[in-house]
């Protein structure tokens, strides 16, 4: 059996022979179908329905940032201190319920607005904490921590492969409200499964990386985590934000071909996750991660090139590759810098996810009205860059130096 072939088959029996890891899994899929069947057509439904401009469109993603930087974040603390996390993911499915929905019946710039705001808390960095408690209390599973991780993370992948699909096909059968109303459904669906099979007992404060009870405050690596993501989920939102405008209204495209690309990458995360986290058992979780960031730092640079619809398809497989270091490797290793706080050094992480869409949306932003669209990915390498930086100097003392 070949590594790749290894790794996807041990990643899926461990998950899917624990009822803890299975009940994770099958939430991160339906989420990931649910924010995959909108998230990538909410520029182009804010440029086509609200008649926003190229900026306005980006600015969606601001509000609703910010918000979910200053909520995550206390709530996180708040996780740590009570050792519970699934209180916090039925608070945040529902408020995601709340907010969507609406967004079917609007024509408002402003209302969308709000309506994207109130729903910046989300649910993913407490599945991903609750991942990690679930790790500690079966001691036989740390040694694979990455190969877990990196599976479960597969499962919002799987939801991303469809998502896309079926949104490009309900907006062409009966628009952006049915595409709403949908996500918000199964951001419902998702709600009730948890209420229904998530068992939580009170988690011990602790990680795959170390054991000791939870500090208070915000310790200063965690900080330099957060801002270092910041740069590398800039350029993700800045993918998800123009890159459907790219295809649209530079290539001049149809919508179907955004859903065709997304899910292209969707696929190819189906063997890189996995495999990801199975070189990053072996090699180590900081040096496939930085391997990931430099590769990250091509992409952007290709992509600025003005390359035509073949060349971007062949960018989106190794995008794959990219966020299999980005999204599942890289927050394991925030873990490890902050092992005492596993609910916010993962919300430092994950949450960075949220607000770069306000450094990608005023960079990119700004730039569109001046240069050819394609070019503005240029502002991303250079992000990419800055974190790989930042990344590539933390050492992993700085959790030693906490216990």
């Amino acid at each position: 059996m070949s590594k790749t072939e290894n790794s996807f088959v041990s990643g899926i029996k461990i998950v899917f022979t624990d009822r803890d890891f299975r009940t994770i899994f099958i939430s991160l899929f339906i989420i990931g179908l649910s924010v995959g069947g909108f998230m990538p057509y909410l520029t182009v439904w804010a440029t086509n329905t609200l008649h926003a401009t190229s900026f306005q469109a980006g600015f969606l993603f601001v509000p609703m940032s910010i918000i979910g930087l200053v909520v995550s974040f206390y709530l996180a603390s708040l996780s740590d201190k009570w050792g519970k996390r699934k209180p916090f993911i039925i608070w945040a499915l529902l408020i995601g319920t709340i907010s969507r929905m609406p967004l079917a019946f609007t024509h408002s710039y402003t209302i969308a607005l709000v309506l994207l705001a109130i729903g910046g808390f989300n649910a993913f960095s407490f599945f991903f904490a609750l991942l990690n408690d679930f790790i500690v209390k079966k001691q036989e599973s740390k040694s694979q921590a990455g190969t877990i991780t990196g599976t479960v993370r597969m499962a919002f992948s799987q939801g991303y492969i469809f998502g896309p699909m079926l949104g490009a096909l309900i907006i062409d059968h009966g628009g952006y409200t049915l595409l709403f109303l949908l996500s918000g459904l199964l951001s419902l669906a998702t709600l009730g499964w948890v209420l229904f099979a998530l068992k939580e007992d009170s988690m011990p404060q602790t990680s795959v990386h170390g054991s000791s009870k939870a500090p208070a405050g915000i310790p200063s690596v965690l900080i330099a985590v957060f801002v270092a993501a910041l740069f590398i989920f800039a350029g993700d939102s800045g993918r998800s934000m123009y890159l459907p405008l790219y295809i649209t209204d530079t290539l001049k495209q149809s919508v179907s071909i955004v859903g065709f690309l997304f899910t292209v990458t969707s696929v190819f995360e189906l063997v890189f996750m996995p495999l990801g986290g199975y070189f990053s058992d072996k090699i180590g979780v900081k040096r496939f991660f930085i391997i990931g960031i430099a590769c990250q730092v091509l992409y952007f640079i290709l992509t600025s090139l003005h390359l035509p619809l073949s060349g971007l398809i062949v960018l989106q497989v190794f995008y794959a590759f990219i966020l299999s270091a980005t999204m599942g490797v890289g927050m394991v290793y925030a873990q490890s810098l902050s092992p005492r706080q596993i609910g916010l050094a993962t919300t430092a992480y994950m949450t960075a996810i949220q607000t770069s869409a306000v450094v990608s949306s005023l960079a990119m932003g700004s730039l569109v009205s001046v240069i050819p669209l394609p070019s503005t990915f240029y502002i991303l390498a250079v992000f990419s860059v800055i974190s790989g930086v930042m990344f590539l100097f933390m050492k992993q003392k700085s959790a030693e130096e906490m216990s």
